[in-house]
């Protein structure tokens, strides 16, 4: 079971979609970003999914800080498009822990992010 901490704006429906995307394969943990990065850190979590009005800034500054900048990426910005899955595979390859989303793209990008972290542990 892959445990994923969601924070940010919209953090309720990351969760339901990220439930929905992963069935029995996911735990979502809907946390603060203070408290959904320390989880990625101690392995309560095994990534972190944040929302913010630009993907980056809110989503990722807690993020950045506690997992450090290779931990971290943003997959979905404002006037951008969502995430495809190739580019949510090179970042987990990457070993990427941390996505931040723009908070208008939940949607689109939730399922594809969640799709690629299961396929990653299998």
């Amino acid at each position: 079971m892959i445990r994923i901490a969601v924070c940010g704006m919209g953090r309720d429906r990351i969760a339901t979609l990220a439930s929905q995307a992963g069935g029995d394969a996911v735990e979502t943990l809907p946390l603060t970003d203070f408290e959904a990065a320390n989880a990625v850190k101690t392995g309560t979590a095994d990534y972190y999914i944040g929302a913010c009005q630009s993907g980056a800034g809110g989503a990722l500054a807690v993020a950045n800080a506690i997992l450090g900048s290779a931990s971290v990426i943003r997959l979905a910005g404002p006037g951008g498009t969502a995430p495809g899955a190739e580019q949510v595979r090179e970042a987990v390859q990457a070993g990427r822990k941390a996505f931040g989303v723009v908070h208008t793209q939940l949607d689109a990008a939730v399922p594809v992010i969640v799709g690629e972290l299961i396929k990653a542990v299998q």
